[in-house]
């Protein structure tokens, strides 16, 4: 973005949809920083403004303010100044670093370029219209036209078979709009902006835009990233040029932006189901960008609103350098304690943590912008062990270890035992209540009735291997039969057709593998064939570090106080074999989408931070011995002697496996709605729910 004399980031991650030459992904470590002209890697191209300008500008005729090729530009990373508007690195020179690639060189950049890596066509001040700032920068429709001299450049040293190669897994990084809604309020132009509604303004906006995406669509592109705009008015540039009504933000231009943002999903959403093999990512730079300017300590930051370089109030006169209209300027001492560095760009900092983020981004459909239906019904079939057992060990010949029918269980909610391994609700009531959804009943207790929403196949100690508490459990093999079960009480009462379009519509709900460590996918593809195709995992837990494994830590040994090592390293092992396996199936199944939750980083977060989400003990609530870590509650097992709490909702644990009720809900609402992607991706339930 430009300053004047006045003043001055949907759902798989990115980081595997982007850059790969196989799969559906983006961004992996296939990448060498060196490569030969025949090897099958990714390139980087990279269109916009100033957020992503490593230095086009410095070889263009244009004034100061839409250069930063002067100190203290530069100084954090590379210690002279580049032409990035940044004390270090942007966005783009992290992403390339993730992804393996050397630093994406400007395009008029002097001396024999090689285009196998990509190239940098952004232009500090550009904007999706060529009037923005036009004859100072380079607009984005004249980026494109550089764009194709590349491409032309490809064909010529390849030969049009490689080059379509290299065009076809490419990803497309953009950055533009800023300037086109925030350039009228910086330089007191409004013509353009006042000739036409603001919805008639963004359209135009969205459709220079589309027009591009389309020309490199044509051309072979097939893999496109995007940062929507952030909030343009709570800038340090914009927020000084406020009016009275505005209170502390310029609330027109971020009004602006926000119509950009929608219309801009919209457009994406479109053109993914309008053009064969198009696939998208779009970062949400406005939530994100907001979250550190309103809590900066969070992140790392000590300033969130005043900017690092610059003069006035918030620093947000575009004067960093004193190159430009302004002279006089301050600067501060650590840039990396501040989000901005000048009155409209942010710090090195903030910009590769915001690269790191947007790496992990749900792809292809951002799940906050999926059209859907009104009224449609999905049903629930759970499969799983006790972290999803609502009470079918009930109705089998088992012990005391497998069934929790007897107080104090199910205190908390339901005032009696259910049959549920904690005070109250699971993860899975919590999800049933969120898609409006009655309690799932348990497969072994149901009527044929209460099929049409859903039913429960959980078992407490289930495991997918049969020979995990082999006779005392229901395994995830027999689960899968009393499914087909189900299955054909649903044709003979609603007919085929009905049957199979409620099933095809269904979640299916896992949680499986902690009494056996390994899960085996042949299974799940089986309820696939059977018509499934909306799946939800819950990644296992730090194992080693439940109460019950915590009791075995022998004192003075080298684990101390904190995990049994053996076990949490089997969890792990566990969750990144199932989010492999997971990526493969969404490769080889057509229609096949799922959701996980990263049910190990939720729990070691409350581990160690207890407090900050309302527990007051990351023990259990009811048990006995060291942690309470010794599964006696109740008194109904071998040992009887057992403590209970007075208010489980103060503990994280409810006894010495399980979490508590309100554990329970939290985790619930993240596998409900989360949108970021390392909680819970690529899909989350609420959109597995609504997906047609």
């Amino acid at each position: 973005m430009r300053g004047s004399d006045r003043v001055h980031t949907e759902y798989d991650n990115f980081s595997k949809f982007t850059f790969e030459t196989s799969k559906s992904v983006i961004f992996s470590t296939t990448f060498g920083a060196k490569r030969s002209e025949k090897e099958e890697a990714a390139s980087l191209f990279i269109f916009g403004d100033s957020f992503l300008d490593a230095g086009n500008n410095n070889y263009i005729n244009t004034t100061t303010l839409d250069q930063a090729n002067f100190w203290p530009y530069g100084q954090t990373f590379f210690s002279f100044p580049t032409g990035r508007f940044s004390d270090g690195r942007l966005i783009s020179d992290f992403i390339a670093e993730y992804a393996k690639l050397p630093l994406i060189p400007p395009f008029l950049q002097p001396g024999a370029q090689r285009y196998y890596n990509g190239v940098n066509f952004a232009s500090a001040g550009a904007g999706a219209l060529v009037e923005t700032f036009q004859g100072d920068v380079i607009s984005l429709k004249t980026q494109l036209s550089y764009y194709k001299k590349v491409e032309c450049w490809l064909r010529e040293k390849l030969g049009n078979d490689e080059a379509k190669l290299i065009i076809s897994r490419a990803v497309y990084l953009f950055s533009i709009g800023t300037n086109d809604y925030a350039s009228p309020f910086l330089t007191n132009n409004f013509t353009l902006l006042n000739s036409s509604s603001h919805s008639e303004y963004v359209g135009i906006v969205i459709g220079n835009l589309t027009t591009v995406i389309k020309e490199i669509y044509e051309s072979g592109g097939r893999k496109f990233a995007f940062t929507n705009l952030p909030t343009l008015g709570c800038f340090p540039a914009l927020r000084i040029i406020r009016t009275e009504d505005d209170g502390r933000c310029l609330k027109k231009v971020s009004s602006l932006a926000k119509l950009h943002n929608k219309a801009l999903s919209k457009l994406l959403f479109d053109l993914n189901k309008q053009l064969k093999g198009f696939k998208y990512s779009i970062f949400d730079m406005n939530r994100r960008l907001r979250e550190r300017m309103n809590h900066p300590s969070k992140y790392g930051f000590e300033e969130g609103e005043t900017a690092c370089c610059g003069t006035g109030e918030f620093r947000g006169v575009f004067s960093c350098g004193g190159k430009r209209p302004v002279k006089e300027f301050q600067l501060c001492e650590n840039p990396n304690q501040f989000v901005f560095w000048d009155s409209i760009h942010l710090t090195e900092m903030a910009n590769g943590q915001l690269a790191q983020e947007i790496l992990l981004i749900p792809i292809i459909i951002p799940q906050g912008h999926l059209k859907f239906p009104k009224k449609v019904h999905v049903a629930l079939f759970i499969f799983g062990d006790s972290y999803f057992d609502a009470g079918n060990n009930n109705y089998i010949n088992t012990t005391a270890d497998y069934q929790v029918n007897f107080r104090p269980y199910g205190e908390s909610f339901f005032k009696y035992p259910t049959g549920r391994f904690s005070d109250g609700r699971l993860v899975s009531d919590f999800i049933a209540e969120y898609a409006k959804l009655p309690l799932i009943s348990t497969f072994l207790q149901s009527s044929t009735d209460q099929f049409t929403s859903g039913v429960n196949f959980a078992s407490a100690g289930a495991g997918t291997l049969v020979e995990t508490h082999q006779g005392l459990v229901i395994d995830l093999k027999t689960q899968l039969s009393y499914f087909k079960v189900v299955e054909q009480q649903l044709k003979q009462k609603l007919g085929d057709a009905a049957a199979k379009k409620l099933i095809s519509k269904a979640v299916y709900l896992f949680s499986i593998g902690s009494n056996d460590y390994f899960t085996l996918f042949s299974t799940n593809s089986k309820i696939y064939e059977e018509g499934g195709r909306k799946f939800g995992f819950l990644y296992l837990l730090p194992l080693g570090c439940i109460p019950s494994m915590k009791v075995l830590i022998v004192p003075g040994s080298t684990s101390g106080n904190s995990c049994q090592e053996d076990g949490t390293e089997l969890a792990k092992l566990h969750n990144k074999a199932l989010s492999e396996s997971l990526q493969e199936l969404e490769r080889v199944l057509e229609e096949f989408r799922y959701s996980y939750h990263d049910f190990y980083g939720s729990l070691i977060e409350r581990m160690n931070n207890p407090e900050a989400y309302g527990f007051k003990e990351v023990m259990a609530c009811c048990g006995s011995g060291t942690y309470r870590g010794i599964l006696s509650c109740g008194g109904k097992r071998e040992i009887k002697e057992y403590e209970v709490c007075e208010k489980p909702s103060e503990y994280l644990f409810f006894d010495a496996d399980h979490p508590s009720e309100m554990a329970s809900k939290q985790i619930a609402e993240l596998m409900w709605s989360s949108e970021i992607p390392n909680v819970t991706g690529p899909y989350n339930l609420k959109t597995l729910f609504h997906l047609i």
